[in-house]
């Protein structure tokens, strides 16, 4: 990234704005030493007026229908006249739709009025008495009203008979019953709750009924009014797309030269810029102004540069899910290039099924098409990462042999363990043969109590390996901050301690064909060196383990001395104070973390067993619903018997599947990000040309 200085004639100004966008790599900023204090202020009134016009028009496009795509061509000779053409072209359209945006937006109000009564009329819809003669009898003093529990229990206190039942949100919808001048209506008063009244003091039966017929109504002519206006604005969406296109040019112009300084005969842009495109700035503009750029320090400068990710398209959108966490800083690795690997494959391991994730996918590809169509980013990238988590949770699910379940490939023989039943009618046609899964079922954590222990064995490497990648990559910013101090003390004593998981499950490749055996026996000998219980591991594995128990406490204690000397320099704490919270920071917490963190890879093997049952649940249930056929087919045709596995799989594809995406952030975020990623940069934002600019 380079900071670059544009001086030029102030007769050469939309020249180089309309180069700029059209490198679509240039990022304004206010000028560090500028030639002047005088800004083009009518860019910077112009700029507020295009983005409450943009906003304005994309509800005319949604509403209507049409794609937030833009389109179109400029020919521009002076950025200000075109904007200012621009708006006024925007404005027909605005006083074209006006009258219609207009009423939309009443009878949406009113709907949403009418809605509120609708929600505190609904608890008394069945109560058929005039409001007049409930609240005037002779005996009680009588009021309904939605209260809360405190009230309610206030209520009681005083000696008012309180008739309810529990709502969504702790509310109770109640009839309270007092005698006649007990003061009611004062108590109501004091207490803040509101008697419910009707129009003309009417039944509550007659209330609901009236304001359901004037909701209906409304929403008839809502509707109605909504197609008119898509009617109109899909025969006009060619000139809105251009429209649209054209404002978001202007928008990004406008603010190029809002960011500008201008003197009596120059005026002088300033921003940030990939090195990559330096060599097209100076060819598009060398002939037309002056340009001098710098490259900003990666840590340490008074400015923080904006970060430029250059990544490939079909793995940017995956850089959404870091934005979660921040952008990364100017002098960090990204970590978005680690998360392309890590984030499905984590998911396709929490979600092993093939129809399953089949769903998942093309409820992601719809998702895409209806954020593309509402001009949402945010959409359509989040869909791409289902997409891709949902590939390898489909390829997951092959290996794994489920399609739904286990009933339409397995078949009765695996719900009900009886080699004897029939299997499913995919058995004999599903890519990965009964044989093939005989073979690789004992790390799989359907494959028995053996393929349970393995997998969770499997489980601890995975996370193992993937704490080690993250704390090295912690060391790696260390080293591009260039920071010494944070490397030595912080970032070190990290790597030295998540090396030993990496150690422990990495063991067995040193005897491949007992690969389980020798981490199983290796986690025996730490447990003795611990503990002193049990008998120790053979010589050679009994030093190991006494080596990497050794090694954890020197790196605890390394840790410890590092957290209490940044402690004493930047924090200024006494010694006192620095050995104690050093000690809770650097040895204690630290080592809770390495268990817990190592350990929290556990929920892999949970959510796929978790998915497994379930299903396994459903199927069982299903067969039951049958009648306990022994044919397969009799269960997958009985209509019961399919409204149940239906029922089981929505379930398992809607909350597991949002279950497991947000433990797979959570992985990223609490476990590996933690280790190395700060994101406290800011996000590159080019200005650009949404159309063409000759």
């Amino acid at each position: 990234m380079a900071r670059v200085e544009i001086i030029a004639p102030k007769d050469k100004a939309d020249e180089v704005v309309k180069e700029l966008l059209k490198i679509k790599s240039f990022q304004p900023e206010d000028p560090k030493t500028p030639i002047s204090q005088e800004k083009v202020e009518e860019a910077r009134r112009k700029y507020g007026e295009i983005n409450e016009a943009i906003s304005k028009l994309k509800v005319i496009m949604e509403l209507g229908g049409v794609p937030l795509e833009p389109k179109g061509k400029m020919e521009v000779n002076n950025w200000i006249d075109i904007s200012t053409k621009i708006l006024e072209n925007y404005r027909k359209f605005e006083d074209k739709y006006k009258e219609l945006l207009e009423e939309i937006g009443k009878l949406r109000a009113e709907l949403e009025s009418l809605e509120t009564q609708r929600r505190e009329l609904e608890p008394f819809k069945n109560v058929g008495i005039d409001l007049s003669l409930l609240y005037n009898t002779e005996t009680f003093d009588i009021a309904l009203a939605i209260i809360t529990e405190e009230q309610r229990k206030e209520l009681e206190k005083r000696n008012f008979v309180v008739i309810c039942e529990c709502q969504k949100g702790g509310l109770y919808p109640a009839i309270i019953i007092g005698l006649r001048g007990s003061n009611l209506t004062q108590t109501l008063k004091e207490l803040g709750i509101r008697r419910l009244e009707t129009q003309d003091l009417v039944s509550p039966l007659q209330a609901y009924n009236n304001l359901m017929e004037r909701i209906n109504y409304i929403q008839s002519l809502l509707s109605e009014r909504r197609g008119k206006l898509a009617e109109s604005v899909v025969n006009d969406s060619e000139e809105l797309s251009s429209l649209y296109g054209g404002l978001l040019t202007s928008r990004d112009a406008m603010y190029t030269l809002s960011k500008a300084r201008v003197s009596n005969y120059y005026i002088q842009f300033e921003g940030f810029i990939p090195e990559k495109d330096l060599k097209t700035l100076n060819k598009k503009l060398g002939d037309k102004a002056f340009i001098t750029y710098t490259y900003p320090k990666r840590f340490g400068d008074e400015e923080e540069p904006p970060t430029y990710v250059n990544l490939p398209s079909t793995i940017k959108p995956l850089e959404s899910v870091v934005e979660y966490y921040g952008t990364p800083s100017y002098w960090e690795i990204s970590p978005t290039v680690f998360l392309v690997i890590t984030f499905p494959f984590l998911f396709g391991l929490m979600f092993p099924d093939f129809g399953n994730a089949l769903v998942v996918l093309l409820f992601s590809i719809w998702f895409y098409n209806y954020g593309k169509k509402r001009g949402s980013l945010n959409i359509m990238q989040l869909s791409l990462v289902l997409i891709y988590g949902s590939i390898i949770a489909m390829i997951t699910g092959i290996l794994a042999r489920e399609f739904f379940g286990p009933l339409p490939v397995g078949g009765l023989r695996e719900l009900l363990d009886n080699p004897s039943l029939p299997v499913g009618p995919l058995y004999s046609i599903w890519p990965v043969s009964q044989s093939a899964y005989n073979t690789i079922r004992y790390i799989l954590p359907t494959g028995g109590e053996r393929g349970l222990i393995n997998t969770i064995i499997l489980s601890l490497l995975l996370g193992a390996i993937l704490l080690f990648i993250s704390s090295l990559m912690g060391v790696v910013n260390a080293i591009k901050k260039k920071d010494s101090e944070y490397l030595l003390l912080d970032r070190l004593p990290v790597l030295l301690i998540y090396t030993v998981p990496l150690i422990v499950f990495t063991y067995g490749l040193t005897y491949p064909q007992d690969f389980f055996g020798q981490i199983i026996t290796l986690l025996g000998g730490i447990e003795y060196f611990i503990f002193h219980s049990g008998t120790p591991a053979p010589n050679g594995t009994q030093l190991l383990a006494d080596i990497l128990v050794i090694w954890i406490e020197l790196a605890l204690i390394y840790n410890w001395i590092g957290k209490m000397v940044i402690l004493r320099k930047h924090e200024k704490l006494t010694v006192g104070g620095a050995l104690a919270i050093g000690f809770i920071e650097g040895a204690f917490e630290a080592g809770i973390l390495l268990i817990s963190n190592t350990v929290s890879f556990i929920r892999v093997l949970v959510f796929a067993v978790a998915h497994y049952y379930i299903l396994f649940a459903f199927s069982y249930m299903a067969y039951l619903a049958a009648g306990s056929p022994t044919s397969t087919i009799a269960v997958l045709s009985n209509p019961l018997g399919i409204i149940i596995l239906i029922l089981g799989n929505l379930i398992a594809i809607a909350l597991e599947g949002l279950i497991v995406f947000i433990q797979d952030m959570r992985l990223h975020f609490y476990e590996m990000f933690s280790k190395f990623y700060e994101g406290r940069g800011r996000k590159f934002e080019p200005v650009m040309a949404y159309v063409e600019l000759p």
